[in-house]
C-alpha cells in the first residue's frame, strides 16, 4: 500500500510491517505492539534534525508500506525473525546474519539430552524457537531440577554401561542427575522419563504444573521463601511457554494460507507462506467484489498463479479461509485445498484473516470516501448546468475522420462518475456526405437513441458532445426528431467552452473545478476511443489494398484475414503456423516473407 493510504490505514494493533522501496523490495522489517504509533513514528523522528542517518535514509526510501496483525507482541517477535530471514533486508542490521532465536532440542540418543541450541545440528526432535535464551536456559534447569536428564556428552549405550566404561561426574554426587552411566537408573526408567518429558512439550502440561504448584506450597510451609520463590519464576515461566505460537507449530508442515475477505467494492486476499511449521513471508492481493462473486474460482487461480511466480513454488496443501460455503473447493492439480475445521487450522486462518480485514475495511472505506466525492461532484454538475435530474448517467459522442475518409464515431458511457466500458460503442458512417461533420454527428444520435428506444434501454441523464455550437444542433436536431428532451451540450476544446441549447454565449466553468476535470476527463475518453478506431479502420484499409495486391489473395481471402487478425499489427505480429492455419502452407509462407521484408 502507497505511503499516504498506509499512514491512515495502519491499526492499532500488534503485528509486523515491512517497509518496500519503489522497486517492490522489502528493505525492513519490523515488529510493534502498536502498528500505527510504530510505523508513523518513523517519519517523525525522520523530521527531526537531531535523528540518525540511517533513519532519515530509510525513510527516504519507503514507497509501500505492508503489515501482518498478530495475536500478541509476543508472535509479533516471532514473525519478525522469520520474515528477516526470508527477505534479508538491507536495512536489518540485526536477525540478518547466522544468529537466531534458540531451540530446545530432545535428541536422538540411546539416552537422549535436552539441548540447548541456535542451530539444527543434532539428530533430534526440536521444541521452538524461543524468543530469548534466558527463559529455554531456565526451562532446560526445570526439567533438570524435575527428572535429574543427563547433560553430559558421553556416548552412552546399555552395552557399555552394563560393562563399566563410563565414570559419575560431579552431577550425580551433588543430586542433579540420577547417574545412568553407572547403572544407577536404569535404560528402562530413563526412557520413561524421557518420554514423559517430551509428553510435556508437546502440550500435555497439567501434570507438570501440578507438580511444582505442590512442591511451591510446601516450600512455602516450611518456610523455605528462597525455593518457593524460585519455583513460583519457573511456574511462571512454563505457564508462559505453555502459551505458544501458532506463528510457530512444526505439525503444520508446508502450507499456503489465503484469508479472502470481501466488502461492498473490494475483496482483500491476504496469504501467510508456511514452511515446516514456520511463517515465512506474507502477501496481499486486492480484487473486486464483482469477481468473486461472479467467479471466485478464477480469482483463487489468479492469486495462486501470481504465488506462484513470485516464490517459484506452491505447497501441496493450500488453506482458504473466507470460501463461499455453498461453492465447491477449487481443483488443481497437485493441491489440496483446506478450510479451516480444525483448531490449528482456525487459529492460523484467524492470524490471516485479521490482517485481511483491516485492509478491506480500508479498502472499502476509500472506496466509499471516492463514490460520496464523485457524488458532490455530480451535484454541483447539476446546479452548475442546471440539469432536472442527477446526472448518475452520462454518454458522450465523438466523430473522427481524416480529410472525411473513413468516418467513425464513439460512445462512451459513465455511471456515477466512472467509465462503463463494457458499454462503449462504435459507429461506422461512411455511407454519409465526405466531410459533413454535422451530417455525421445526426446520423449517429439518430442511430444510437433509436435503438435505444426500440429495445427499451436506459437513456442517459446527459448527453455531452465533443465539439463545438454547430454539432450541438446537430444532434438536438435527432434527439427532438425521436421526441426525446434529454439535456445535452457541447465542450470544445482549447478554450473549454460549454455551449448549451438555451443561450447564445458559451458557459465558462473555472479550470481548477472539479465538475470541468470530470467533464474534460469524460471528453478526452471519448476522443481518444473515437480515434483509436478511427486508425483501426484506415490501417485495415490500408492492409486489405495492400493484400488484395498479392497473387492469389482476393478481397474474401483478404477480409478472412482481416476478420482473424483485426489489426496489421496483429498481423505482422502472427507467426507462420498461425498464418498456415488461415491460408494454408503456400499462401502462408509468401505472405509471412512479404510482412517480414516490409
Amino acid at each position: 500500500m502507497r505511503v499516504e493510504a498506509a499512514r491512515e490505514a495502519l491499526p492499532d494493533l500488534p503485528g509486523v510491517y515491512k517497509f518496500l522501496d519503489g522497486r517492490g523490495e522489502v528493505i525492513y522489517v519490523g515488529k510493534a505492539r502498536n502498528l500505527r504509533k510504530r510505523v508513523l513514528s518513523y517519519f517523525t523522528r525522520a523530521e527531526d534534525p537531531a535523528c540518525d542517518y540511517k533513519t532519515r535514509l530509510l525513510v527516504r526510501h519507503i514507497a509501500q508500506i505492508e503489515w501482518i496483525v498478530t495475536d500478541t507482541e509476543w508472535d509479533a517477535l516471532l514473525l519478525e525473525n522469520n520474515l528477516i530471514k526470508h527477505y534479508k533486508p538491507r536495512y536489518n542490521v540485526l536477525l540478518k546474519d547466522g544468529k537466531t532465536y534458540p531451540y530446545l532440542c530432545l535428541t536422538e540418543e540411546p539416552y537422549p539430552r535436552l539441548v540447548f541450541t541456535r542451530q539444527k545440528v543434532y539428530q533430534g526432535t526440536y521444541y521452538g524457537p524461543f524468543p530469548g535464551g534466558g527463559m529455554l536456559r531456565s526451562l532446560i534447569e526445570l526439567f533438570q531440577g524435575l527428572y535429574r536428564l543427563r547433560d553430559c556428552d558421553l556416548k552412552l549405550t546399555p552395552e557399555g554401561v552394563a560393562q563399566g566404561r563410563f565414570r559419575a561426574c560431579v552431577k550425580y554426587y551433588i543430586g542433579t542427575c540420577a547417574g545412568p552411566c553407572i547403572g544407577k537408573q536404569s535404560h528402562q526408567a530413563y526412557r520413561a522419563v524421557v518420554e514423559e518429558v517430551r509428553q510435556l512439550l508437546e502440550g500435555q502440561w497439567e501434570a507438570v504444573l501440578a507438580e511444582i504448584d505442590r512442591q511451591r506450597r510446601e516450600a512455602a510451609a516450611e518456610l523455605d521463601f528462597e525455593r518457593a520463590h524460585e519455583l513460583k519464576k519457573r511456574l511462571d515461566q512454563l505457564r508462559a511457554y505453555q502459551q505458544r505460537s501458532i506463528v510457530v507449530d512444526a505439525a503444520q508442515g508446508d502450507v499456503e494460507a489465503f484469508s479472502f475477505v470481501v466488502g461492498v467494492r473490494a475483496g482483500v486476499a491476504h496469504h501467510l507462506s508456511v514452511r515446516g511449521g514456520r511463517i515465512v513471508a506474507s502477501h496481499t492481493w486486492q480484487f473486486s467484489a464483482r469477481e468473486w462473486a461472479e467467479a471466485p474460482y478464477e480469482v483463487v487461480e489468479r492469486v495462486i498463479g501470481a504465488l506462484a511466480a513470485d516464490q517459484g513454488y506452491v505447497a501441496s496443501q493450500v488453506l482458504v479461509d473466507g470460501w463461499p460455503a455453498e461453492v465447491p473447493l477449487p481443483e488443481l492439480e497437485g493441491i489440496t485445498f483446506l478450510v479451516p475445521d480444525t483448531p490449528e487450522w482456525a487459529e492460523l486462518a484467524m492470524l490471516c484473516r485479521r490482517t485481511a480485514l483491516t485492509l478491506a475495511e480500508e479498502k472499502n472505506a476509500f472506496f466509499a470516501q471516492k463514490e460520496e466525492k464523485r457524488l458532490q461532484v455530480l451535484k454541483a454538475l447539476q446546479e452548475v448546468l442546471r440539469l432536472p435530474t442527477l446526472p448518475r448517467r452520462i454518454e458522450c459522442i465523438d466523430n473522427s475522420h481524416l480529410q472525411g475518409s473513413h468516418l467513425v464515431s464513439a460512445v462512451t458511457v459513465f455511471v456515477d462518475g466512472e467509465p462503463r466500458r463494457s458499454e462503449y460503442r462504435r459507429y461506422i458512417l461512411e455511407e454519409g456526405p465526405v466531410a459533413d461533420d454535422f451530417a455525421a454527428m445526426r446520423a449517429v444520435v439518430r442511430r444510437r437513441y433509436e435503438k435505444r428506444l426500440r429495445e427499451g434501454l436506459p437513456l442517459p441523464d446527459l448527453i455531452l458532445i465533443d465539439g463545438g455550437k454547430g454539432q450541438l444542433s446537430a444532434a438536438r436536431e435527432s434527439l427532438q426528431a425521436l421526441g426525446l428532451d434529454i439535456p445535452t451540450f457541447a465542450l470544445a476544446k482549447k478554450r473549454e467552452e460549454i455551449y448549451t441549447p438555451y443561450a447564445s454565449e458559451p458557459l465558462y466553468i473555472d479550470r481548477r473545478s472539479p465538475v470541468l476535470h470530470l467533464l474534460q476527463r469524460i471528453r478526452d475518453e471519448t476522443h481518444a476511443t473515437a480515434v483509436g478506431f478511427h486508425r483501426q479502420r484506415r490501417d485495415a484499409a490500408t492492409l486489405r489494398t495492400e493484400l488484395m495486391g498479392l497473387p492469389g489473395i482476393g478481397e474474401k481471402l483478404a477480409e478472412r484475414l482481416l476478420g482473424r487478425f483485426g489489426s496489421l499489427e496483429r498481423l505482422r505480429a502472427a507467426s507462420l503456423q498461425e498464418l498456415e492455419e488461415a491460408l494454408g502452407p503456400h499462401r502462408a509462407q509468401k505472405l509471412y516473407a512479404y510482412l517480414r521484408e516490409r
